[in-house]
């Protein structure tokens, strides 16, 4: 009985520096493309005659679809067996569709007289949307713990992957607020920032995703046998202790920031009161948080806990929040630009690393069930996150609403926007919307953070115990007695 010697880097596994570059380029749609219909679709729906109740309800049920595709495409995924292996097929497809949808998302209809017609061909608009991001983005999920099968080089092509998303996310969302502020302001019609949209947007999504379907490549082993879909292959992710630590710490981080995201055009023009555009708050947010990317990537170098990184900074996101939401119209607005920084660098932590700790939990699921099946994995997480935002997006409509927010009216002849002041009813509205569902979910966030155990140290042990359970070798005989305790431990700790 030998001692398990330290886990070593294999340089065959390496990946080369232009195919991290080609994956993590393809996150640009990922990153991007639900920043940019988070942060205006809402406000699109709005100014082409609808009223905010109903233009939730579509994000609702449209999120709810997105929802409950994503388990079956991990399913569909997974046992997808091609010579391009089982992901890059539905993102080479998928890249080339994004066009199509963005067409049928961004029909100017505001001259169309009939709601109910209206209402449904923007429904139907999303459904067709929100398929199309699962077939991306179920499998681009995936193939991320795939393209090695190394801890380090993970880490690496997942930290360039997040660069990539944070910078598309910072250009999908600021741009076309810049625009839709415009249409607001009378300076743009409905039709022309369509048009901006979909041609612009569409190719800037388009164009990565195809190139990272022929570049790139899967090098985990595919198992032979295939899944069948089923409520019990669907739930069995869930089993896993570490892996419902992470997704409701990641559901709570990200629903926070669709929240934000969702209402900051209104919250900024109606709620703050201020001359200053939605896009300064969203923008320092998202400076912020991206200058502390390279500040926690160091961190992780150094050895420093994945779950720690999460939480470290949540303290001051609070704090951030309930200044910004509490500070009173018509004082100074340098305080607003300073509570946007604490946003940014509190939640840096909470939005970078849930997706970078992926890889490792499914790596825990395969020691515990000797199978790697990612995609139920990234199908499960991304249905419970799309789940709670549709949720919770589609309550904040509701609420805004019934709190008597005035829509803006787009001319039937011309599409330019005419908006109206709101009631202070509304304007508490908007503040609150985003305060009180921020505290609760990041706090919640924070507590099953600290649950996750894992560290750099683990993560390593963890995968030369599945290489020793592929050699079936995983057992009290064939290792030494602290081997064999700190395998039991991570039983306890995250089986």
């Amino acid at each position: 009985m030998s001692k398990i010697p330290q886990y070593k880097k294999d340089s065959s596994l390496k990946i080369p520096k232009k195919e991290k570059l080609f994956f993590g380029a393809a996150d640009l749609y990922g990153g991007g493309a639900q920043a940019l219909i988070t942060a205006v679709y809402l406000v699109f729906l709005v100014s082409n005659g609808l009223s905010i109740a109903l233009a939730g309800i579509i994000v609702m049920i449209a999120k709810l679809w997105d929802a409950v595709t994503d388990p079956l495409m991990g399913v569909i995924s997974d046992n997808t067996r091609t010579k391009w292996g089982r992901r890059r097929p539905y993102m080479f497809t998928g890249g080339f569709l994004i066009i199509v949808a963005f067409l049928l998302l961004f029909l100017p209809l505001y001259n169309m007289t009939s709601m109910p017609l209206k209402f449904a061909i923007y429904l139907f608009a999303y459904l067709f949307y929100s398929t199309l991001s699962t077939v991306i983005n179920v499998p681009y999920s995936s193939m991320s713990t795939e393209i090695s099968t190394d801890y380090e080089e993970n880490t690496k092509v997942n930290t360039i992957r997040l660069i990539f998303s944070m910078v598309s996310s910072a250009i999908s969302s600021g741009v076309p607020i810049v625009l839709i502020e415009k249409l607001q302001d009378g300076e743009m019609s409905v039709g022309r920032f369509s048009s901006i949209i979909i041609i612009v947007f569409g190719l800037f999504y388009c164009i990565p995703l195809v190139l990272a379907a022929i570049n790139c490549k899967e090098r985990a082993s595919i198992p032979k046998e295939k899944s069948v879909f089923s409520i019990k292959t669907f739930l069995k992710p869930l089993k896993v202790k570490a892996f419902v630590y992470m997704l409701v710490f990641y559901l709570c981080a990200y629903s926070c920031m669709d929240l934000i995201a969702t209402n900051v055009i209104f919250f900024a023009e109606y709620g703050l009161n201020f001359n200053l555009s939605s896009i300064f708050i969203l923008g320092l947010i998202m400076i912020s948080y991206a200058l502390m990317v390279p500040v926690i990537y160091h961190l992780m170098k150094k050895g420093w806990a994945k779950p720690l990184l999460f939480r470290m900074g949540i303290p001051l996101y609070i704090l951030g929040i309930v200044c910004l939401c509490l500070y009173p119209q018509g004082g100074n607005s340098v305080p607003i630009l300073i509570f946007c920084v604490l946003i940014g660098v509190g939640m840096s932590g909470c939005q970078m690393m849930p997706w970078i700790i992926f890889p490792d939990v499914v790596d825990i699921g395969e020691l515990k069930f000797n199978e790697r099946q990612t995609g139920s994995y990234s199908g499960l997480m991304t249905f419970i996150k799309k789940s709670t935002s549709a949720i919770a997006i589609g309550i904040s409509s509701l609420v805004l609403d019934a709190t008597g927010f005035v829509k803006p009216v787009t001319d039937y002849s011309t599409g330019i926007v005419t908006k109206f002041a709101q009631p202070k009813s509304a304007e508490w509205g908007l503040r609150m919307v985003i305060m009180i569902p921020v505290i609760l979910f990041i706090t919640v966030a924070f507590i099953y953070a600290r649950k996750l155990k894992l560290n750099p140290k683990r993560s390593c042990k963890i995968k030369e115990f599945i290489d020793l359970q592929k050699e079936d070798r995983l057992n009290e005989d064939s290792m030494s007695v602290e081997d064999w305790q700190e395998y039991k431990q991570i039983e306890k700790d995250l089986f």
